[in-house]
């Protein structure tokens, strides 16, 4: 077990003594002990944040107290001590101990509670220090709080069961548990308790978790489910006998504790789901929060257990005899303890519980294959306390990587290879000569350290810990790093040593051993020796860790050094890791190329970045203007592994090792590829790649993989060899099984389409077939949404598909105008003769289908501005009705609107459309200038009643009264009165007539009431101008004998001047150059 803590015994009571401890207090370099009897004892605490540390007695206060003294506690900044004894609080001076008052409304008090927070002044906003106390009287709880030394009574507040615990959540709120079971949340300054409501969970979860509460054994992997919990979080009201715990943890993380159930919330007592449940065998007494560490406290078994608060696992069992009480000094009362040590008691021995280095307790986590843990508590300590923390977690991350690896967990592996950049070498070597190639270790043994390049002296981290400990009675068990707490007493007369024994985990623990044992199959593998290994792969110039055997051969450990820089590993390797079986090794590659892929993106970019760079240091102005702007390139693995981190000694050339990187990882990545996915080495070598030639020719010819060998034609850009190559299994009749993925025209389509104009006479030789097998599949070559297709000659590719099939070029040319806006007119107009030809060349099975047709090249012809309308009202047949619409549509682009209103009118009669048109055209025309001018006799609408009174010849002269009256009722303003009167038959009713009138008039009166309204606007313009005018001839100008024309600088006189709104007089002809 891990040995983050060691217990040393600071004092004892004499066996002649009749008192017992129930209560101490430690601040600064004090140590306060009460007893039973009432006496207080106060002693001096030397070097109390170093290992050897000593007591001394200060002096002892008799009848300090009536009885007992159930707690302490101190607010410093007040000077004060605080005291429960004989069930009320007591108020002392922490220098003198002298008495100052006993608050008479605490009597009955059980429990009290202290913290001290910056807080601002309500009235003023300054802020200071204020130390707040709560006190539990059985249903009650008291508050009071010190402002600048002086003593404030605050609410006095009323719960619905007996205050058994009080843990300060925020400087605001107050998490009490109560005598009934429960946790209620307490804002101190409205008064309001809030209960702490755990989650719901159904019937079946809540069977599931009572059996988890009495103690079940937790699910597979150690994870306790909020069904499991579930229960026990109801039993938290229905009145347990256990007392109700609570301690605040890193953060606004609290945790609250009945029996063996917990339950994580926040300060604002909103339960956290993400944390698990804690798997406590037995029920705590006592639980206290010593950073980072969770510490309980179990009478029962008479130890501690020192849990991780993060992953609830039990990391160390520290047994002290009889052991009652635990406190912890808090931060804010003794800043130099805080998660550095804290105290333990029983009725007749103190203990004071130090923390071992936090590195050294880094190190025994690797040492026991801990790695979760490692990483678990490097990632909650402050930077501060560790050297090179982010390198340190990245490589436990590796080490944790390779264990997975050698356990089967492959997908896990390589995302945690690649999360922490670990170098493609170090991951590679650990895959057979089938997959790396000669840079495998499977199966190979290899010398100690004779074959390592470069290799320093490891660090032996190997020894026990630090005989410091062991001289002052702390002993750890060999194996499995338990610990077992010693006493000594010093500063008395005599020294009495107990040694007590160390125990390993109760529940939930697994040994190294059984760790190491991986399920394969039904079978259990002991895969120890192969993780004794794979800890040798990292080398010494990665992370020092070094191997060494044991008695034992088949117990291995390793106990490392995370110091140092991360560079590509040579280690020491004595062992070969274990040889994967077929099915394993393809579940391992698969996920090895996910790795590699990435691996392969970041080199791209660093070799990119590392070519540019040398480029602008080539050209001294380029280089000059661009090293301030851009920013250091970043090394993917490390800048040692590429000599990057300013070493004197590195002569690596960061690009050519960036290239052999390269070509190593994409060399094995077509090694995987072949492997596991034959069919993803295609996009391998198809782009630009660094593949070793001789190893991907050499494998594509054994194995016959053509739709491979196409690929990498094309990276070669020997594109008709391909080409040829694809016809040949494209146009067989039967399905090749060499190469099934060539069968059909798909891939020589998708490889046309990489192919630019350069290559025109390839494109059209060999686009035919797959255009006459799969007409819409060979289209993708021209239509394809890419610079290619885009770039190809559009009239050369309109003859080449006329040629092969009409509607290939109607798509095509849809294509250009719809989704490219080409607006050339030779396009639009062969597409209008295109969309003729196929509707009256085509013998139609389907009416529906050449009505969709003639919509198309209708809407074609409407939206279309752009072809020729002479040349395709031309083609146009005049009698034939399916080609009446069109050729008003073309008549109307043209002007003749007249001629396209008889189509509507008389041929197609159809007068909704008639009517739609001419709004249509009305609107398109532009408006008049002037808002009096009158409407156009001229207008469409005036063409469409002539045509339905005065209809001409050849046209049916019988008026179309109704129609017309019609128009002239909903468009009677855009005619003009008189024009429209004279087409109105005089045999006609006035009566009908009537709407068209009142529309009539009411538009000519707007009309009017307009006109007055800007002429009225006009004259109190032109009253402006005329009023500045009179201004400016009001104005004055004296010519005196010697003023000057500014123009010809001679004398004025009496010759006849101009004046200038700006002042300035000239002479006449003067001005009037000076105006030009």
């Amino acid at each position: 077990m891990l040995n983050a803590f060691h217990a040393r015994s600071i004092c004892e009571l004499g066996p002649k003594e009749r008192v017992k401890i129930d209560s101490l207090l430690a601040y600064s370099d004090k140590l306060l002990l009460g007893l039973n009897n009432g006496s207080l004892r106060v002693y001096h605490v030397e070097s109390p944040e170093t290992p050897d540390v000593t007591i001394t007695p200060i002096r002892t206060i008799e009848k300090f107290a009536r009885g007992s003294i159930a707690a302490l506690g101190c607010i410093k900044e007040a000077s004060i001590l605080i005291s429960l004894s004989d069930s009320a609080i007591s108020i002392f001076d922490l220098e003198s101990f002298a008495l100052q008052q006993t608050i008479a409304k605490t009597k009955g008090a059980s429990i009290f509670a202290l913290t001290t927070n910056f807080e601002k002044d309500n009235n003023t906003g300054i802020p200071g220090i204020v130390s707040r106390l709560a006190v539990g009287v059985k249903k009650r709880l008291l508050l009071y709080s010190w402002h600048d030394a002086g003593i404030r009574e605050g609410k006095d507040i009323s719960l619905s069961g007996n205050v058994r615990s009080l843990t300060w959540a925020s400087e605001r709120k107050i998490v009490a548990g109560l005598g009934s079971g429960g946790f209620v949340v307490v804002d101190i300054q409205t008064g309001a308790v809030e209960d702490v409501v755990p989650p719901v969970v159904n019937g079946a979860a809540a069977v599931a978790g009572k059996g988890a509460v009495e103690g079940a054994a937790p699910a597979e992997g150690g994870q306790w489910g909020w069904g499991t919990m579930g229960m026990g979080y109801m039993g938290m009201g229905m009145g347990w006998g256990s007392k109700p715990l609570s301690t605040r943890l890193k953060g606004d993380e609290l945790l609250l504790v009945k029996d063996t159930t917990t339950l994580f919330i926040d300060s604002n007592g909103k339960a956290i789901p993400e944390k698990a449940h804690i798997p406590w065998p037995h029920t705590p007494d006592a639980i206290a929060y010593s950073y980072p560490y969770l510490i309980s406290l179990h009478n029962s078994k008479q130890h501690l257990e020192v849990r991780n608060p993060a992953t609830q696992s039990l990391l160390q069992t520290i047994q002290l005899a009889g052991v009652s009480t635990i406190h912890v000094p808090s931060p804010n009362a003794a800043l130099l303890h805080a998660g550095k040590l804290f105290y333990v008691c029983s009725p007749t021995q103190v203990w004071r519980v130090g923390a071992v280095d936090y590195e050294d307790q880094i190190k025994q986590l690797i040492d026991m294959e801990k790695l979760d843990e490692a990483i678990s508590v490097l990632e909650q300590l402050e930077s501060v306390l560790l050297e090179s923390k982010e390198e340190r977690i990245k490589e436990v991350q590796m080490l944790k990587a390779q264990s997975l690896f050698e356990k089967r967990k492959y997908r896990e592996s390589m995302e945690l290879f690649a999360n922490v950049e670990a170098p493609p070498e170090r991951v590679i070597r650990l895959f057979p000569k089938i997959i790396a190639g000669n840079l495998s270790i499977i199966g190979e043994d290899k010398d100690d350290e004779s074959e390592v390049e470069g290799s320093g002296s490891a660090h032996d981290t190997t020894g026990t810990p630090e005989n410091g400990i062991a001289e002052h009675g702390v002993a750890e068990a060999n194996g499995g790093g338990s610990v077992s707490a010693g006493s000594i007493r010093e500063g008395e007369t005599g020294t009495a040593a107990h040694d007590t024994t160390a125990t390993g985990p109760a529940t939930g623990e697994e040994s190294a051993g059984e760790e190491s044992k991986i399920p394969t199959n039904g079978h259990v593998i002991d895969a120890a020796p192969v993780i004794a290994s794979l800890r040798k792969i990292v080398g010494d110039d990665a992370s020092s860790i070094r191997s060494k055997k044991l008695v034992d051969d088949d117990a291995m450990s390793t106990r490392g050094s995370i110091r140092g820089s991360i560079r590509p590993p040579r280690p020491p390797i004595k062992q070969s890791p274990s040889i994967l079986e077929e099915r394993e090794l393809r579940r391992a590659v698969n996920e090895l190329t996910v790795y590699l892929g990435n691996s392969r993106l970041i080199l791209t970019k660093f070799i990119e970045k590392l070519q540019s760079e040398q480029k602008h240091a080539s050209r001294p102005s380029a280089a000059g203007r661009s090293s301030g702007a851009d920013s250091p390139i970043r090394a993917p693995f490390g800048d040692s592994y590429f000599g990057r981190n300013g070493s004197t000694e590195s002569t690596v050339d960061p690009l050519e090792k960036a290239l052999q990187t390269a070509k190593l990882v994409h060399t094995t990545l077509f090694r995987a590829y072949m492997y596991t996915k034959p069919s993803l080495v295609g996009s391998l070598v198809r782009q630009p790649n660094l593949c070793d030639p001789e190893v991907v020719n050499e494998r594509l010819k054994e194995t016959g993989r053509f739709h491979d060998l196409v690929d990498f034609f094309g990276g070669k850009k020997l594109h008709r060899e391909a080409l040829t190559l694809l016809k040949q299994f494209g146009e067989a009749e039967e399905e090749d099984d060499r190469a099934p993925a060539l069968h059909g025209p798909d891939r020589t389509v998708r490889y046309l389409q990489s192919l630019d104009s350069s290559h025109l006479d390839l494109i059209f030789e060999f686009a035919e077939w797959p255009l006459k097998a799969e007409p819409e599949l060979g289209m993708e070559v021209f239509l394809t949404d890419s610079e290619n297709a885009e770039s190809l000659p559009r009239g050369k590719v309109l003859d080449y598909l006329s040629r092969l099939d009409r509607k290939l070029a109607i798509k095509y040319l849809e294509h250009l105008i719809n989704a490219m806006r080409d607006m050339t007119p030779e396009f639009h107009t062969t597409l209008a003769g295109l969309y003729l030809e196929h509707i009256r060349g085509t013998k139609w099975t389907d009416a529906s289908e050449k009505e969709d047709w003639k919509e198309k090249m209708l809407d074609f012809l409407r939206e279309s501005k752009q072809y020729r309308s002479e040349k395709v009202l031309g083609w146009l047949p005049r009698e034939d009705p399916d080609f009446y619409e069109a050729r008003a549509i073309v008549l109307s682009n043209m002007g003749h609107h007249k001629a396209a209103l008889e189509i509507y009118v008389f041929k197609l009669q159809d007068q909704a459309k008639a009517e739609e048109y001419c709004i249509r055209i009305h609107t398109l025309l532009p408006p008049p200038t002037d808002p009096a001018e009158a409407p156009s006799s001229t207008t469409v609408f005036h063409l469409l009643l002539s045509l339905y009174l005065r209809p001409q010849p050849p046209y049916p002269p019988t008026p179309q009264l109704d129609h017309a009256l019609g128009i002239l009722s909903r468009h009677g303003a855009r005619i003009e009165p008189s024009e429209a009167l004279s087409l109105i038959p005089e045999d006609m009713k006035i009566a009908r007539l009537e709407e068209y009138f009142q529309r009539q008039i009411r538009h000519a009166n707007s009309r009017v009431t307009e006109n007055m309204v800007v002429a009225q606007l006009r004259k109190g313009e032109m009253w402006k101008k005329e009023e500045a005018l009179v201004g400016l001839k009001g104005k004055k100008v004296v010519i005196g004998e010697s003023r000057m024309c500014p123009v010809c600088h001679k004398r004025l006189g009496r010759s006849v001047v101009s004046v200038f709104p700006d002042g300035v007089v000239v002479h006449y002809g003067c001005g009037q150059g000076r105006e030009e």
